[in-house]
């Protein structure tokens, strides 16, 4: 059977380059030719914008605008995946081997007319086809492929314009049987069948095979692109047709409705590459034709088989065809071709895209070592009290695809966000710039039993706050209530001596792990030991719920994790000096010192610490007291159970401190000014160990773990600031204001200051 399948390309070739016959008789223009008369603005790709490619890249694209229809990455952005490491098999006219383009490409060659490694290229056609496939900015070559890390292995069946199915079938052969290329490509075609069984065994061979489907102009593909949809060629066949620059079918190109399902496109028109002439070793041309995207395809398979060469040859055509840009032959919208989940029956998959070839396919999901999959849209991780450990916002993983394609991903993105939303400035703060809560706040704390109503944010407004505290004649006493208000009976506050603040809820001057259980139920018991010495003891517990008004945090670590907590104080009060000793235990429930996490950096362990807090106020003068305290944590050593990337931890220290001076009698009787400065509890040293995928193995896909040991300690040090000042409107009303600063918050040095001013207003009834 005779063939005619570059002629066919070539008559193509020069009707749509404005080129002579003649001209592939005599010296063809030189490359500087070429570009001074065909000069060709350079594309941007929103892909593309964030690269800084190299100034021969952007000159190569100014002659190549296709690198830029099909979204190719530059070569920065492509790392050592340029298709280093694959070797691609090309079936045409021969190559010219020492062609600047190409030098060193050519890895293996073969003459299935002769026999023999001799391929030299009289046509230019396979040097062309090659210099698209796998062309390199090298040797001063202004041009590059697709691939350029890619190698190639020619197989010459073409020394005219015609060659028989014989000789193709020996080419193919050579390159899936004693090259075992796992890409090869087809520039060619013919009116009917040939090659059959040898597309058969490259098909068994594992084989990814792209064939152009003709320049006739039909609605008929050219064989052996008509094999595509046969059910022995498993999708491991793709038929290749060619568009103009605006991404519509070029006049000459077939298609085929039948084959839309393995059908793609790729630009065919005046596409500039290396070429091959008698005598001239870089000349350069434009040819059009189907036979010139069908080694973009190719070339797409290469890079794509470069950064994980585990992929078979279905899911190359799949990731291939999913990735590509939809087309539509009807007059729709852009948008509502983008949207079309269906191949086209003209363009089939569409135009091939190779940057979304390169990202993920589907959900991104993370394993665990023992391949628990995990949820890396739901990775969150944030501690509002005691700092998130500065080294787990730069940790990654290996994220795999649909398809187990490794992505490095920053899982402690995720952390970084929780951080930066939460909340600095308690819920029920006075009121402020940014939010109308608290507007008003009626307080009763100076009445015994007593009740407060607030409206805190996860709250709903109302009676919500109860606390309720009595004393008998022999010095005993009992305190209930609910909300967190266990600081108004343990503590240096519950004294009333502490400094005036007007913050909300969060002491800084009691015992700072109460802080952790915002929404606490507490019950107390105080004993007189003598008429200076006090003993209470007390328990706290809080149930797990869906909302926490205490911080805003992002969903789901919203939710208030269970704890409960016991607590046993002394206290020592003279006549201007008070003493409180607290000692106790915290035991939480799926979170340590506050701290919470979700999917993938999931907290499901029970740890629990230990603490001591010191606090004294001492009465300067009648009208001015200072005020100090200092705790200190232990938190034991904790497993993580599964469902998580974080193992568990060591044991570690925790530490809070703050000084407070409270002024009376200011500029009017009864106003009060309070200065406080303070460090919240903060995590000081202690290792956590996270698990994570590091490397992906090339030959089956499986994912290897390394662990890491984190150090706990956040990457700053917050410092509170706050100036209040309060005046009476009679016996039942007054009036507050305040100031505050955080430096650091959150214990995040990369946070920047925040600073509040507002204004209280309670009430008594």
């Amino acid at each position: 059977m005779k063939l005619l399948p570059i002629s066919l390309a070539i008559c193509t070739l020069l009707g749509s380059a404005q080129l002579a016959a003649q001209g592939l008789e005599n010296n063809e223009p030189t490359m500087g030719e070429l570009l001074a008369t065909r000069p060709a603005p350079l594309q941007s790709a929103s892909t593309l914008e964030t690269a800084s490619p190299s100034a021969a890249e952007l000159t190569a694209r100014q002659y190549q605008p296709w690198l830029n229809q099909i979204k190719k990455p530059f070569a920065n952005q492509l790392g050592i995946g340029n298709g280093a490491g694959v070797t691609v098999g090309v079936v045409d006219s021969g190559v010219q081997v020492d062609h600047p383009e190409l030098l060193g490409k050519v890895v293996s060659s073969y003459n299935a007319i002769s026999g023999g490694s001799t391929v030299t290229d009289q046509l230019g056609h396979g040097t062309h086809v090659s210099g698209i496939l796998a062309g390199e900015l090298q040797n001063g070559s202004p041009l590059e492929g697709l691939a350029p890390g890619a190698s190639l292995a020619m197989a010459k069946v073409f020394a005219t314009g015609g060659a028989d199915g014989a000789t193709i079938g020996r080419g193919i052969d050579w390159v899936v049987n004693t090259v075992k290329a796992p890409i090869l490509s087809l520039s060619l075609g013919g009116p009917s069948a040939f090659a059959e069984s040898n597309l058969r065994n490259a098909v068994a061979k594992g084989t990814l095979v792209t064939i152009a489907m003709g320049n006739d102009g039909r609605s008929k593909a050219s064989w052996p692109a008509e094999f595509a949809k046969q059910s022995w060629a498993k999708g491991q066949l793709i038929a290749v047709g060619a568009l103009d620059a605006n991404n519509t079918r070029a006049s000459f190109s077939n298609f085929d409705t039948s084959l839309a399902q393995w059908t793609v496109f790729a630009p065919g028109v005046d596409i500039a590459s290396s070429y091959s002439v008698p005598g001239t070793t870089s000349a350069y041309q434009y040819m059009s034709g189907t036979s010139m995207a069908t080694p973009m395809v190719a070339g797409e398979a290469a890079l794509i088989k470069s950064n994980w060469n585990f992929l078979t040859a279905p899911n190359l055509a799949k990731i291939i065809f999913q990735s590509a840009t939809h087309l539509c032959s009807d007059r729709v919208s852009a948008s509502t071709c983008a949207a079309r989940t269906i191949v086209d029956k003209v363009y089939g998959w569409g135009l091939i895209n190779v940057s979304a070839s390169l990202q993920p396919l589907g959900t991104l999901s993370l394993s665990a070592p023992s391949g628990q999959t995990l949820s890396l849209a739901g990775t969150q991780f944030a501690s509002p009290k005691s700092g998130t450990p500065s080294a787990l916002s730069g940790l990654t993983s290996l994220a795999t695809d649909s398809f187990n394609r490794g992505f490095k991903v920053q899982i402690g993105t995720p952390v970084a966000l929780a951080a930066a939303t939460t909340s600095a400035i308690p819920a029920n703060a006075p009121v402020r710039v940014q939010s109308g809560n608290g507007l008003f706040s009626f307080d009763l704390a100076n009445s015994e039993p007593s009740m407060e109503a607030n409206a805190d944010r996860g709250t709903p407004p109302g009676w919500s706050r109860l606390r309720a505290r009595w004393t008998d004649n022999a010095g005993r006493s009992w305190g209930v209530g609910t909300e967190g208000t266990a600081s108004e009976f343990f503590g240096l506050e519950s004294s009333g001596l502490a400094p005036l603040r007007l913050s909300g809820r969060e002491r800084l001057f009691s015992v700072p792990y109460l802080n952790l259980m915002p929404q606490a139920v507490h019950t107390g018991f105080g004993y007189p030991l003598s008429p200076q010495w006090s003993m209470r003891a007390g328990w706290l517990w809080q149930a797990a719920s869906a909302t926490d008004g205490t911080a805003a945090l992002v969903t789901p670590l919203e939710a208030v994790q269970a704890k409960s907590m016991a607590l046993l104080e002394l206290q020592q009060q003279s006549n201007d000096t008070v003493w409180v000793l607290s000692l106790g235990q915290l035991q939480e429930q799926q979170s340590v010192l506050g701290a919470q996490g979700a999917g993938a950096l999931a907290l499901n362990a029970n740890p629990s610490t230990r603490f001591v807090t010191l606090a004294s106020s001492h009465q300067w003068s009648a009208r001015t007291a200072l005020s100090a305290m200092v705790s200190w944590g232990f938190t034991d050593a904790y497993q993580n159970t599964g469902g998580s990337l974080i193992d568990g931890a060591d044991p570690s220290t925790s530490l809070a401190w703050s000084l407070g001076l409270r002024q009376t009698d200011v500029w009017r009787t009864g106003d009060q000014i309070g200065l406080s400065v303070a460090m919240p509890a903060r995590t000081t040293n202690g290792q956590m160990r996270v698990t994570t995928a590091t490397e992906q193995d090339a030959n089956d896909g499986h994912l290897i773990y390394t662990q890491h040991s984190l150090d706990l300690a956040p990457s700053g040090i917050e410092r509170r600031l706050e100036l209040s000042y309060m005046r009476p409107f009679g016996p039942l009303a007054a009036l507050g204001a305040i100031a505050q600063l955080l430096l650091d918050p959150n214990h995040d040095a990369n946070a920047p200051a925040q600073t509040v001013v507002g204004m209280r207003y309670t009430a008594r009834f």
